[in-house]
């Protein structure tokens, strides 16, 4: 299907980036009886007041706070694990890749994971080779819908045909438009059209969609897109308050006087009326209600941003609610953060199998993203891991319990210090035990 999502896409990534007509003011609207040059005035005194960017990240940041466990194993384990260390050319890890990939699908409806490899045939070397070269390994980047032209899916909903647009490096002013199928790609840019093949039985894009959606449906609208426009609104209706709000401020004297022509309206002249006139000398300023309506209107839109977030109690928003009704906020949002963890899990999988595919040897991929999103009590996690340690269920269930206390005590642990600790804390359990079998007595 073709991609008729474009304008909404933009307003999506400008919304959240505060960027573009946000920036400049173009997304401000003239409204009637407004001439050029005050327009233009209204719109280099323009704010924007962003809403959308704190709806959206709600969604997410909860879900990369802690730590997913990540194992690997096997003849490939090396390279993968070269891989998670840097997966697109430029340092950036797994876990960071992915709370990229995530933003992006909560913020569009979904984002396309890309994997390829350099021309450079890889298939006569060793795994040694690939794990001492990562040049030499797949990479993997994203396309946003936004760049997005064209995805065709089979009748099972898997993708056949995936194009879109990258920057042209023969012209920079140009957009290159690039073709992916299961056979292999096709690149058409400023000087002409190249291709190249591939053995791979698939097209190799992977789908992060936000929710659960259409197979056949490969750009949904995203959740987010009335908060956009309902955001746009408050944009615009900021910058009439505003307009309000200076010539309410800067009161015009209203003064008896016969010299009429000359005098220029402002708050250092006087606006002249006759001097046989019965009014009095008074300061005039417009009505305030216009601005005290505008005033509630946004402080209203921005209420509905959150409550359609549903992230009223997470981005700051408090109101007054029984204990039962916060139980129950609180059950939605954990439920809605631990089924989009699940689906980032299951895409990162997936890209595991590509990787497999792009290397051709295999090897064992075992991952838990987080799934419980409760203000986690320091306390009370280390009282119920010792109270679990005690059940003594064996060296496999200890070893979940530790992986457990490390997410929740130290949950910025970087993953290389994780993997070492766990391997530490096995080694113990070890010991322990060799001990316990020389010593079964306790001597």
């Amino acid at each position: 299907m073709k991609n008729h999502n474009q304008e909404l896409y933009k307003l999506l990534k400008e919304g959240y980036e505060g960027s573009g007509g946000f920036l400049t003011g173009d997304r401000l609207l003239k409204y009637h009886r407004e001439d050029v040059a005050k327009y233009e005035q209204r719109k280099k005194l323009a704010y924007y007041l962003n809403y959308l960017k704190p709806c959206v990240d709600a969604h997410v940041s909860p879900i990369f706070k802690s730590l997913a466990v990540r194992e690997y194993t096997g003849v490939g384990a090396n390279v993968w694990g070269e891989f998670l260390q840097d997966v697109d050319f430029t340092g950036t890890k797994i876990s960071e890749f992915m709370k990229q990939a995530a933003l992006a699908s909560k913020l569009y409806g979904t984002v396309f994971i890309v994997m390829d490899r350099a021309a450079e045939s890889v298939d006569q070397l060793s795994l040694q080779d690939l794990a001492m070269d990562r040049n030499r390994l797949p990479y993997a980047f994203l396309v946003e819908p936004l760049r997005v032209v064209e995805v065709e899916v089979d009748k099972f909903g898997r993708i056949t045909k995936f194009i879109y647009t990258e920057p042209d490096l023969k012209a920079e002013s140009n957009q290159a438009k690039r073709t992916l199928t299961a056979e292999g790609w096709t690149l058409e840019d400023s000087e002409g059209k190249t291709s190249g093949t591939w053995d791979l039985g698939m097209v190799p894009v992977i789908a992060l969609p936000s929710k659960s959606i259409n197979a056949f449906d490969p750009l949904p609208i995203s959740d987010f897109a009335s908060i956009a426009k309902t955001n746009l609104v408050i944009y615009n209706q900021s910058s009439w308050l505003s307009d309000i709000l200076v010539g309410q401020t800067f009161s015009v004297l209203t003064y008896p006087s016969t010299v009429m022509d000359e005098l220029t309206i402002g708050t250092n002249n006087a606006l002249a009326f006759p001097p046989e006139s019965s009014h009095r000398p008074e300061f005039i300023a417009p009505d305030a209600s216009p601005a005290a309506t505008l005033s509630d209107t946004v402080v209203r839109l921005q209420q509905e941003c959150y409550r359609m977030a549903g992230v009223v109690n997470v981005t700051g928003v408090r109101s007054q609610q029984s204990g039962v009704a916060k139980a129950w906020d609180f059950e939605q949002t954990n439920q809605m953060l631990s089924d989009f963890a699940d689906r980032i899990e299951a895409v990162e999988y997936r890209l595991s199998r590509l990787f497999q595919r792009w290397i051709g040897v295999e090897f064992e991929y075992k991952l838990n993203y987080p799934s419980d999103f409760s203000v986690a009590d320091i306390e009370m996690e280390l009282a119920n891991a010792e109270i679990a340690k005690n059940l003594d269920f064996g060296e496999g269930f200890s070893l979940e319990v530790f992986k457990r206390v490390l997410t929740s005590y130290l949950p910025e642990l970087q993953d290389e210090d994780f993997d070492r600790l766990v391997a530490e804390y096995s080694q113990m359990l070890e010991t322990l035990k060799l001990d316990g079998e020389q010593h079964p007595d306790g001597e």
